[in-house]
Formats: C-alpha cells, structure tokens, sequence
C-alpha cells in the first residue's frame, strides 16, 4: 500500500497550499498535501544532459552548473530557466554546490522562489544545511510552498528527518501548530516505510488530546496501510472520545472492517454520549448502512446540540445514497412523537432525489385537503425536496385555497418561490384578509404575477394600510401601473380614466422608473444605517457583547457599542409617537425591554433611551434567541438585527442551522428582518436578509 501513497496525496495540493497561505498566520490549517521536488520540478531541457556527461569530472560538472546557473539573467521572464537550471545543480552532491544553494536560499528570504532553492537542497542529503532548512519550516513568514519544500528537504536526510518531523509533530507548544502539520504532511506522503509508521505510532501514544488533534490533521488521509491499521486498533482498543473519529474516518474511506468494528464501538457508548462523539457515530452511522442502528442514527441526530447540527447537512449527503435508510426516515422518523427526531429526519432527507421519496410526496398529499400543525411542519421543512416533483406547484396551491390564514400564507410563499403564478386569484382574496401576514404575502405575490384585475383590489385597501405594509401596497400599484399617487381618490380617479382597455406597462418601464423613496407617502422616512424605517411595528436587535469594544476609526475612545447607541438614539428621537417598537439587546443573555411592542409615547419613549444609555459591554454574541425572542412578538413585521459577530452562545450556534430555522419560523410570519454588520462581512447575515425580503448592510 505504501507504493500507492504519493499519487493518492499528491494531486493539487500545492494550489491548495497557495489558496491557504492568505490565512496561514490567523489559523491552523488543515492537513494538506504538497508535491515532492520530484513531482512539482520542471521538466529538464536536453542541456541537462551535459551534468551526467561521462567525460566530464564531478568537479568540471558542478563548475559548469554553477557557471549556467549565474549566467541566467535575473530577470522574472528567465524565472522558469532560473529554476530548471537551480534544481539541475541540485542533483550533483558536492560541498561547492552546497555552499551556492545555501547563499540562494539566504538570497531569497522569504520570497517565493525559495520554494525552487529547498526543492534543489532536497535532491540530494545535505546534512550540512540541516538547520537553515529547518529555520524555513518554523519561520512563519515564510512562503507555505516554501515551508512544505522545507519539511520535504529535512526528509532528505533519511532517517535523522523523520526522526526531527516526528518530534516536531508529537509537540503541544501552539506557536509551531502550522510546522506540525507542514511537518507531518510530508511523513505521511513519504515513500519512506519509516515516516509512515512513525505517523501511525504516534496514534497509538500521547494524551487523548493529542490523539484527538492528531486524527483531526490526518482527516483528509485514506486508504494508506498504516494509518488505516492505526485507526483500526483505535477504533477497537482506545477510549471512545478516540475510538468515535478513528472509527468514522474508516467508515469514510470505506474500510472493510469498519462495519465489523460497528459493535466494539457501540459497546463503549453510554447512553449519552458527548456531543463530538455524537456526530462521528451520526456519520458513521450513514456510511456503514446498518439497519439495526437506524433508530440509534436517529436518536443522535436528533440531539440539539449545535455539534451535531453542524454535521447534519453532511450526514444527509451520505443518507441520500441509502434507500433503505430513506425509507427508514420517511415510515419512522416523520411519524416519530418526538419534535426533534421529525425535524432530523426532515434534515437528513434534504439531499435524496425526487424518485426516491415517493413516498413521502404521498404521505403530504394524504393531508393537503385538511392540514394539520405537523403535516404543515412537514412541507416548510421538506419544501425544498418536495419542490423537485414538477407537480408540487399544484398541491402547493391547495395550500393557498385554504380556509386557514397560515396555511394560506404558506401557499403564497411556496409558490412565489416556485416562480408559479397559480395562485393569483388567491392573492386577491388576501388583500382583505384579517391577518396582515397574509395581507403582506398577497400583495408581494401580486407585485410579483401582474393582472389587470389586481388594480381596483389594490386601489381599494390604499387608505387601509400603514408603514410596511402600506409600502408594500404601493410597490404592488407601482408594478401595475408604473404611476405614483399619493391619495385614495387620486388612485380612483386615475383608474376610472384609464381602465378602459388598460394594459400593463411592460416589466422593464416599471424597472427603470423606481418608486420615489419614503413609500407611499413620498417623503422622506427616519433611517436606521441608511435602512429607511418603513415598518410602525418593529424591533431592534442590538448585540453589546464584548467584541463591540473594537474602536471605530481613529478615535480609540469611540467604539462599536458608542456608535451603536448613537445611531439608536437618533432614530428613537426621530420616530413620530405612532411607531410602535420594541429593544432586545443581547450578549450571551436576551434582554427585551418589554414583552412586546409599544407605541412611542413621551413616557415610553424615555424609557427606551435610558435603556439605551445603560447598554454597557457584554460576553458572547447570542444571535438565535435575540431573534426568537423577537419572533415571540406576533405584532412585529420587521427586525433589525445589529451585530459585529458571528453567534459564539445560544440554543444554536451553527450559522446556517439559525437561517433553516429562521425561514422555517418565517414561512408563515412574513418578518422582514434587516441585518447590520458593524466591521463583519456576514454570511449569516446576508442569508437571514435575503431570505426574508430585507436588506443588508457591511459597516466598516
């Protein structure tokens, strides 16, 4: 197996080493491989053959070497000669050409062509240039190609380098985490027996810890002899913090004995395990498709923990390729008494085809005619499995036809994100409709499937609305009729001029002539970092955790968290007394102002700038329950959400299993929710925005 080891490490990785060298310093990065000399070297021009030339003495060859090699300009356009003639000196091992790589490799410091002078030292051994070598591989500064050429040059030495890299790999000390793992990618992609099973010794020695850490570096290893056997005694003998990902990391590279270990595993696993060991046996778990342990797989993804959460969409990668296990989820978990396993199975089936769910498309139907809270859980968290049937639309339409305004919004909502204009008719019903997530819902889909016969229903609720949904009602009109007007009768009279033999305007005027800013009303609205408060019933979100210390431009006094209560300030001063809003400001705790929101009378409204003024630095940034919180409130149609984090506490942590919730939450509320990343570029952040219809704003 050993003879099989390079080409399996080898390809790409010094492009990938290169892509990771931009963030080498801030993070440890993952294990990677890196070409041997011989793989990334040029190929040697016919001039070559002149070092290997018989009539010419060692000496005549290293003098015309180093005479070629000083005779190429230095020029970047001779780099690719430069570096064919530099690894050509290489192969000759002589103290003279020792002595000119060592000058090159301090000529060249930290630039990139040191990469080229440590492959050319690697070609022979070069006891003598052992440390300046090894000063390579510890220097952070230096290039990562050129730290991986370093650790493959110490292995040139034989036996003496694998015994340095292994030391160096078996240290703790946090400064050399990036040479440990330069160091150890090149033992476990050397030819040599002795490097590799130094590697696979170093898994069965050391703390937990190191184990732990050792296996984590080595994830991205497979199928290599000793390795695998490591993993193998681990997986059987070790402590199951250990045993769980030396385990699982067979089941990924499809050992053969990874089934056959199933049962040692599980028969050290208490009956609550801890929530790493959790996800390794969750994916294992799909990989080695044992039906007898379904139940179990499911009993562990259905943990809340945000470890497990975070390997969900992973795990549903590999469900997807068991049919058996599909059906399992479908007959079973659905059906299942227990919230969190419905939800997890729904997780774990995102990723199956459409032919193999079937069955699930006939278990939702059973109960479109008359839906109930679960099967309506059902569809929101599978929509996006269901939507792969070309015949959804049509059952998402009975959805909208429904008596029920929930389940009416979630008709919309799913068929405006199918793109299909079905429900038309049932979006002008809306328009009158009691619940103003319905209203809100209707008119969006309106704007969205234009009819001539939407203008008078529109027209008629104009003096009916406010604040975000008046907006909304305005941006349907403006859709329809590419005109402004400001006042019912206006409208009225426009449209008895005009009905007669009325044709939408086409799609692209109502592009080019936006509506003017402010709404309805035409004029100028209170803004909140440049987001116009349309909405009278909102919340802010304002995160005061400890990294909100960070200073804001020059001024060291002046911080996030000072120019978070400014901005707050001025917009609570600001907003007329019909505004209704409410304050959750959060660190690791929530803390809601009131319990829901209130109109911004005198007293209210000086209530909420002095909590404004006692907001003082926090802990961690707990973004999931500020948001559930916020939902709790059924008044509210719009969030802002201000943070300069990413979620660090909280019931989730996970980035995208906060937005899954989130929209799930949202498929029948219809917030609108505006993010604010103060100093953040967010992911999480552009996602809640652009998945609820609101805005998002980077603040440097």
């Amino acid at each position: 197996m050993r003879t099989s080891l390079r080409p399996l490490l080898v390809a790409g990785a010094l492009a990938a080493a290169l892509l990771r060298s931009a963030t080498a310093q801030a993070a440890e990065p993952a294990p990677a491989t890196a070409p041997t000399p011989a793989a990334s070297a040029p190929a040697p021009a016919p001039e070559a053959a002149t070092q290997s030339d018989p009539a010419l003495s060692l000496d005549q060859r290293v003098d015309k070497a180093i005479a070629d090699f000083d005779a190429i300009d230095k020029d970047p356009k001779a780099l690719v000669m430069r570096q064919r003639a530099l690894l050509w000196l290489g192969d000759l091992d002589h103290e003279r050409v020792t002595e000119k790589l060592l000058a090159e490799l301090q000529a060249a410091a930290d630039k990139p062509f040191a990469s080229t002078v440590l492959q050319a030292i690697a070609r022979v051994p070069r006891p003598a240039l052992q440390e300046p070598v090894w000063q390579v591989l510890q220097r952070s500064s230096a290039p990562v190609a050129a730290r991986i050429a370093a650790a493959q040059a110490t292995l040139a030495l034989g036996e003496r380098g694998v015994a340095r890299l292994v030391q160096l790999v078996k240290g703790e000390d946090p400064k050399e985490a990036q040479a440990r793992n330069f160091a150890l990618t090149a033992l476990v992609q050397s030819n040599s027996p002795r490097a590799v099973d130094a590697v696979a010794g170093l898994l069965q020695s050391g703390t937990t810890l190191q184990r732990q850490d050792l296996l984590r570096r080595l994830e991205n290893v497979r199928n290599v002899a000793a390795i695998s056997a490591a993993r193998v005694r681990l997986a059987k003998e070790a402590e199951l913090a250990v045993a769980a990902p030396a385990w699982r990391q067979l089941a990924v590279e499809g050992h053969p004995r990874a089934k056959d270990l199933l049962i040692d595993v599980f028969e050290r696993v208490p009956g609550d395990p801890a929530a790493t060991v959790m996800a390794d046996l969750l994916l294992g778990l799909c990989l080695v498709r044992d039906p007898e342990f379904y139940p179990v797989l499911l009993r562990y993804a259905s943990s809340s923990s945000d470890v497990v959460r975070r390997v969900l969409r992973t795990a549903a990668g590999h469900a997807a390729k068991d049919p058996a296990l599909l059906q399992f989820l479908i007959a079973k978990g659905l059906e299942d008494t227990k919230p969190g396993a419905r939800e997890a199975a729904m997780a774990l089936l995102a990723e199956a085809t459409a032919d193999a769910v079937q069955p699930l498309v006939a278990k939702v139907r059973k109960n479109i005619s008359d839906p109930k809270r679960r099967s309506l859980d059902l569809v929101v968290g599978l929509n996006e499995l269901l939507a792969r049937d070309p015949s959804w639309a049509n059952d998402c339409l009975q959805f909208a036809a429904s008596r029920d305004p929930d389940t009416r919004v979630l008709g919309l909502s799913l068929l405006f994100d199918l793109n299909s204009d079905l429900a038309v008719v049932h979006a002008q019903q809306g328009v009158g409709a009691k619940e103003w997530p319905l209203r809100s819902m209707a008119y969006r889909y309106l704007t969205k499937f234009r009819e001539v016969a939407s203008i008078p229903l529109l027209i008629a609720r104009w003096d009916r609305e406010e604040g975000r949904l008046q907006a909304e009602l305005s941006d349907a009109l403006f859709a329809h009729t590419a005109t402004r007007c400001w006042q019912r009768r206006e409208w009225e009279a426009w449209w008895e001029k005009h009905k007669v033999g009325f044709a939408l305007p086409h799609i692209e005027t109502v592009r080019a002539a936006k509506p003017a800013a402010g709404g309805a009303g035409g004029g100028n609205t209170v803004s909140y970092h440049d987001l116009p408060l349309v909405s009278t019933k909102a919340a802010f979100l304002v995160d005061h955790s400890g990294s909100m210390s960070a200073a804001l431009g020059t001024d060291t006094k002046y911080n996030r968290l000072e120019a978070a209560k400014d901005q707050l300030r001025k917009v609570v001063q600001a907003l007329p007394k019909t505004h209704h809003i409410n304050l959750i400001t959060y660190d690791q705790q929530i803390d809601a102002l009131w319990d829901g929101v209130r109109p911004l009378s005198e007293e209210n409204r000086t209530e909420l700038l002095k909590k404004v003024d006692r907001m003082r630095l926090g802990g961690g940034t707990n973004i999931f329950d500020a948001l559930e919180r916020a939902f709790q409130d059924p008044t509210i149609d719009t969030i802002y959400l201000l943070t300069d984090g990413e979620p660090s506490s909280g019931k989730i942590v996970a980035a995208d299993a906060i937005a899954d919730e989130v929209r799930r939450w949202n498929r029948t509320r219809q917030v609108i929710i505006h993010c604010i990343g103060l100093g953040i570029d967010s992911a999480l952040l552009k996602r809640l925005a652009k998945e609820s219809g609101g805005e998002y704003r980077h603040v440097r």
